[in-house]
């Protein structure tokens, strides 16, 4: 598949529904929690959708060499820079996930759905030859006359997607952050790596997996501020490695790494959607005799008024705040991979 064809095709203002076809009956991904913490949010479910690509993908490399640069210097080479090795199959990389993610968005347009939750990534071989891509996740519509310009997309749960409202964040849009990075077996590594060495750590590894998990997570950084969030919320952190033999050094080999960050970017509505003090919780006397226990003290709780909120639909909030947040180029919230709360590996 070439680069071409992997380009997201451009949305067109104005094209989706006023409201879902009447008369339909409706289906969703979500359970039954799922689906009631999404309706006591404000949104209903308008269908479960789907996008998938399928795409070749093979390792292109610069004058079928195995780095980017002309002689080997024990570094990581990644694919993100200027000329690195790899280059255009990172591109595609990118490219066929914006493909799939886009026939969902265009299906959750169609039914009139202001979002997606729960959206989620499957990448698997495609028997004939290459590699499917496939997004699945539910189509909800805010209890709102105002229409987002476009759907947002995200994968949080409809538990998740609720606790975020309540806390005054939107989620935006799926952001990735994918980097590829190589690395030649030089003397040193050679070197670490007999056996009659024994236990140590062989820093030219070391540096591979390093150098291309920060650059994916640099990407993911460049992401968000493009999409004018304030910080993202990570799903998933991936790292595979692989070995090929050197096109150009004979019985020498070139390391590969590929980290793949998956994760929603999200917007602040300025406050929560609920004030922080509200009324106390009611407590029961179990003491008959009114009279605290030993070493403890009743004492009484003043109720703080709860902040007058905004009148109108969280998503209202959003569409007008969003703009604002754009221009800003929002900041990156997560400072380092250790802090993922998700499926972390340990650097």
């Amino acid at each position: 598949m070439s680069e071409d064809h992997l380009d997201v095709p451009a949305s067109v203002a104005g094209s989706r529904p006023e409201r879902p076809p009447a008369g339909q009956a409706w289906g969703s991904l979500l359970s039954a929690p799922e689906f009631a913490a999404v309706a006591g949010a404000g949104f209903d479910p308008v269908g479960h959708v789907f996008g998938t690509a399928v795409a070749y993908l093979g390792f292109v490399s610069v004058a079928s060499k195995c780095s980017g640069s002309w002689s080997y210097t024990g570094r990581t080479d990644l694919a993100s820079a200027a000329g690195g090795p790899f280059n255009a199959l990172l591109r595609k990389l990118y490219g066929v996930r914006r493909l799939a993610l886009s026939r969902a968005v265009a299906k959750c347009e169609e039914l009139g759905g202001d979002g997606l939750v729960g959206v989620t990534l499957t990448i698997r071989a495609f028997p004939a030859g290459g590699t499917e891509f496939t997004f699945t996740g539910t189509a909800v519509r805010a209890r709102t006359a105002i229409r987002p310009a476009a759907p947002f997309t995200s994968h949080v749960s409809g538990q998740e997607f609720a606790t975020l409202l309540r806390a005054g964040w939107m989620p935006a849009a799926l952001v990735f952050g994918i980097a590829l990075g190589s690395r030649h077996d030089d003397a040193r590594t050679r070197s670490q790596t007999r056996r009659t060495e024994g236990n140590r750590e062989v820093r030219g590894y070391t540096a591979l997996v390093r150098d291309t998990r920060r650059d994916a997570r640099n990407e993911m950084e460049r992401a968000v501020a493009t999409e004018g969030a304030t910080g993202v919320v990570v799903d998933e952190m991936t790292l595979r490695i692989s070995e090929r033999e050197c096109p150009t050094v004979e019985g020498q080999h070139d390391h590969l790494a590929e980290a793949t960050f998956l994760g929603t970017s999200i917007v602040s509505l300025g406050r929560p959607a609920r004030a922080a003090g509200g009324e106390p919780l009611t407590v029961m006397h179990l003491n008959p005799t009114g009279r605290a226990p030993r070493g403890l003290h009743w004492f009484e709780s003043p109720a703080a008024a709860p902040e007058a909120m905004p009148e109108g639909h969280l998503l209202d909030r959003y569409i007008s705040d969003r703009p604002a947040a754009r221009a800003s180029r929002g900041v990156y919230a997560m400072s380092d991979s250790e802090s993922i709360s998700k499926k972390i590996e340990t650097e």
